[in-house]
Parts: C-alpha cells; structure tokens; sequence
C-alpha cells in the first residue's frame, strides 16, 4: 500500500468513513461483503458511510452519490446538463414560459456530476462517461454519479426525491453484508432486517444467543437458513432443535407468517425488530400522532408538521423547484400571493436551546418566505428565523388545521407538481 493510500485511509477512520482502495479485499474489509472497486491506478475516489438510509457512496467529502433515474433511457450518457431550459410544456396552451426561467438553475448546477481525474481508469464496475467538454463523469453499474446541492452536511441524503410515483433520485447504495434472502427497510426506530418479501424480522427481547435455543413461541417462526449456507460479521447460523436459525449480532431471528402485522407480535410481548441501525432521537419539541394519512410528524402540541416539496413535471430535465432562490410561483400556486401563504404557512421554529439529531436540523428561513410572487423564494432581503427541518426541508404549520390530528393541508398542484406535504414517520414501529 503506498503511503498516500494509508494516509486517507487513517484520514477516513478519524472521520468515521472508509477509504475504497484498489483490492476487493480491502473494501470487503470495510463494508463486510465482496465488492468489485476499481483499479488503483485510476480509481474512483470514493468513501463508504452509513446513514439513516444504509451504507452509501460519498465522494471524499462525504457528500452522498446519487442516481438519476432519466439516465436510464441514455445508457453511456448524461441526461443531465448544463441545458438552461425557458420553456415549459402548458398542456392544453402548448409551451408556456417557464416563471422566472433567467435565474433558473441547470440540471449540473442542481446536480454536479462526480468527475474522474485525468488519468482515471475504468475496472469492475466502476466505468466513465463523457460529457460536454470533454470532461469525464464516473459511474458506478452503469449508472452515472452525481452530488446533491440539498446536502449540506456530510453523510446528508437529502436530494433523494422526484415525483410522488416516480422517484427521479436515488443515493448510490454500498454493498452490505446481508445474506441472499434480507433487505433492510426504513421504520420507525431505525433500519430494520427485513426478509426479502418485506416482513420484518424480529428478536426476542434481551434473549442473547446461547447453546440451547428454546423453543420460538407458536406464531413467530424462526427465520431459516440452508443447510450449508455461510455468513461473516455479526450474522451467525446456529442449529436451533434439528433446523438451522439465522441469528444477527447474537439474537435469534424469528419472522411473522403472511397476513400478520406488527399488532399482532405486540400482542405476543416480549418482541421487538432487529435492528441493524438504530434511528437517531427524535428532538423533543417533535411528537407524532396517528391521523387518516398514517403516523405524521407533529409540534410539541401536536399540530402537523409539513414541508413543501416542488418538481418541474413539464421540464426535460424535470429538476427540483423547492430550493431557496427556485421561482417563488411554485409556492405562491398553492396559496395565491405572498399575503396569504406567510398567513396560512407558518415556520416550525425551534427553541433557543434545541439541538439538530440526526435528519433533524435548525435552518434559517425566510419568513415571509417570499414577497414577490414573481420573484424568488427566501430573497436576501426577507427576514430569517430559526426553524426545524427534516431531511433538509423546512417544516411548516398550517393554519386551517384547528385541533391536533388534521391534515387539511396535505395536498397537491397538479400542475406544476409542487405541495406541502404532511411530514409521514417511516413505516410502523413496536420498538
């Protein structure tokens, strides 16, 4: 190993990342699981770190890498470029001007592409692309990589989105340790193992792993390995009364039979989901509550909590619109002027003593948001106040919802596809 190689992998270690280095056996060692990086001699300078969402793919930063969805009908290419679109398609009035289409930012600008050095080299899966000008773009199974400007953090997965039944961008996952037959999936009290159909596995509670397993009570079954499967890390397989068991950091998995629910293993007792990463706190000024679109994000008195979310559906390149700076139109559609959605929108703000956790942070925000509708959302001149968001979004109250458990604002414009959503929490939880 040369001696730049071990000083960015130390580096890495202190910043809680790791390095992708030229051997499968050294990624393999970093992420538990066999990969396929690139050569050493133009390899793509990438870090593994885990998240809220799982282990994904950062640049050296620790900014997340992205997907994009439309490159899927380019192979070998970018669909995202430096083109500054005017123009909108109207619908039934043809193409309309796009608002404030001078200051709308490109697709590259939203979303800078991950670049090779000059003398990068493609190997494995690890592949380059070329773009406009003759730069070159990495690009990971074919797909190519790219930066998010939601992100402001590293280990942020904030640019992760798109249409509500198409998402356009997805973080660039790492491969993981889990044997044939698991998935994680994202709940309540973190990431959660899961069998491959989406049932989550669950441990008996304080039940560590030990030579006699007793019996599993009759309705959760043990989760089954073959006969001579193979596992590494914290996954074990033990022989559990003639059948053999997977166990996971030293607990015993067990699996609900179809057509059963969380209800259901809380009605046993004594269960719990395994956990492969815990969620980070939820900050003490937010509750939840169980309303008619599900378990939402609440204040501390239990008013809903939304954010406002935009995509340009009539655009080739179908960038996001929600950004401060982006066309305040997007916002003032839901609302009519400026007046009336500082009335009927009102920042989530957080107290003097609050804290960010984990996708929970502080941001400035306008407030007013905008005070032009023909102008830009949070222009320099609006005063800022401190507030919550989650995943980079700010969060609002909406003043039509009079008493605890109404979602009267959660609803969308159909025609430019931007909408204050109810904040939803990620699937049910027992933990």
């Amino acid at each position: 190993m040369t001696r730049t190689a071990s000083v960015l992998r130390a580096r890495g270690a202190r910043l809680g990342l790791f390095f992708w280095l030229a051997a499968p056996a050294a990624l393999a060692a970093a992420t538990g699981g066999p990969v396929d990086p690139a050569a050493s001699s133009g390899g793509a300078p990438v870090l593994v770190r885990d998240t809220e969402v799982g282990s994904v793919l950062t640049d050296m930063a620790g900014r997340t890498l992205y997907t994009y969805r439309i490159d899927e009908a380019t192979p070998g290419k970018s669909a995202c470029t430096g083109t500054r679109y005017t123009m909108q398609n109207g619908r039934q009035f043809g193409q309309v001007p796009l608002p404030a289409a001078r200051a709308r930012k490109t697709c590259m600008e939203k979303w800078p592409p991950f670049l090779a050095g000059a003398d990068a080299r493609p190997a494995g899966s690890w592949s380059l692309i070329a773009r406009e000008g003759g730069a070159k773009q990495w690009a990971y199974e074919g797909k190519p990589l790219y930066t998010s400007g939601k992100d402001r953090r590293p280990g942020d997965v904030d640019g992760e989105g798109g249409l509500p039944n198409l998402p356009l961008w997805a973080a660039a996952m790492a491969p993981t340790t889990l044997p044939p037959g698991f998935r994680l999936v994202r709940r309540e009290e973190g990431l959660v193992l899961a069998t491959a159909d989406g049932r989550p596995a669950y441990v008996r509670r304080g039940a560590r792993l030990r030579r006699k397993v007793s019996a599993s009570a009759e309705l959760l079954q043990p989760v089954v390995a073959p006969s001579f499967g193979t596992v590494k890390g914290k996954w074990t397989i033990f022989d559990a009364g003639g059948i053999k068991q997977y166990a996971y950091d030293r607990e015993p998995l067990y699996v609900l039979p179809d057509g059963f629910t969380d209800a259901d293993a809380q009605r046993e007792g004594g269960w719990a989901t395994a956990l492969y990463r815990r969620a980070a706190p939820v900050p003490a000024q937010v509750g939840t509550r169980t309303t008619l679109l599900g378990k939402v994000y609440t204040t501390d008195t239990g008013m809903t909590l939304y954010r406002f979310s935009c995509t340009e559906s009539e655009v080739p390149d179908f960038l996001p619109c929600d950004d401060a700076g982006d066309a305040a139109a997007y916002w003032s559609a839901l609302c009519g002027d400026a007046k009336e959605c500082s009335r009927r929108w009102r920042p989530y703000r957080a107290a003097a003593n609050a804290r960010p956790s984990g996708e929970w942070t502080i941001e400035e925000v306008a407030d007013p948001p905008f005070l032009d509708p023909a102008g830009a959302t949070a222009p320099p001149e609006a005063p800022r106040v401190k507030a919550w968001a989650y995943r980079g979004r700010p969060l609002y109250t909406f003043v039509d919802d009079d008493e605890p458990g109404q979602t009267l604002g959660d609803w969308i414009n159909y025609f430019s596809r931007s909408s204050f959503d109810a904040v939803v929490v990620p699937g049910p939880g027992i933990y």
